[in-house]
């Protein structure tokens, strides 16, 4: 099953490497690839976790429509865009890639972070813990994710 997260801001970053500088700057041992078009992103982006591959697929959403699909959500305000992140759920170091790079975007863009589990807005500072606990699951981590993998098990 696929996971997914979007990055909801106000503005776009205007490259790779400007992408890759808020990366940096965030400490993350994570390398974008350097040859990729930002403005179009449109699948996977190839990414290096740690010197290994762990991308994931990125994509320039269509933020109205988000906001129309999901009307029972609080999105604060008509945001102007989204970039949308997904991986397979069972991929942790794509995962982590993900949470990095959407953290990185949403601290460089003022942005906000929403995923597809638990339906909650988080700033960049949220969005870094959760960087932590993915990258040091604890106990509570843990038993949060077979939960939720039981759960999607019992989706029809």
């Amino acid at each position: 099953m696929s996971m997914e997260l979007w990055v909801f801001s106000d503005r776009e970053l205007n490259s790779i490497a400007e992408w890759q500088a808020a990366v940096d700057a965030e400490g993350y041992a994570l390398k974008l690839e350097k040859d990729a078009s930002l403005q179009n992103l449109n699948g996977f982006l190839p990414c290096y976790l740690n010197g290994e591959l762990a991308g994931f697929e990125c994509y320039h959403d269509d933020v109205a429509e988000l906001i129309r699909a999901n009307a029972n959500l609080d999105f604060g305000h008509d945001w102007k865009y989204a970039l949308g992140f997904r991986w397979l759920g069972s991929k942790q170091a794509e995962a982590l890639a993900a949470w990095m790079a959407g953290t990185a975007y949403a601290r460089a863009t003022d942005g906000v972070i929403a995923n597809d589990q638990d339906n909650r807005f988080r700033t960049a500072v949220e969005s870094a813990e959760v960087v932590r606990d993915i990258e040091h699951p604890s106990q509570t981590y843990e038993e949060a994710r077979r939960e939720l993998k039981r759960r999607r098990e019992l989706r029809p």
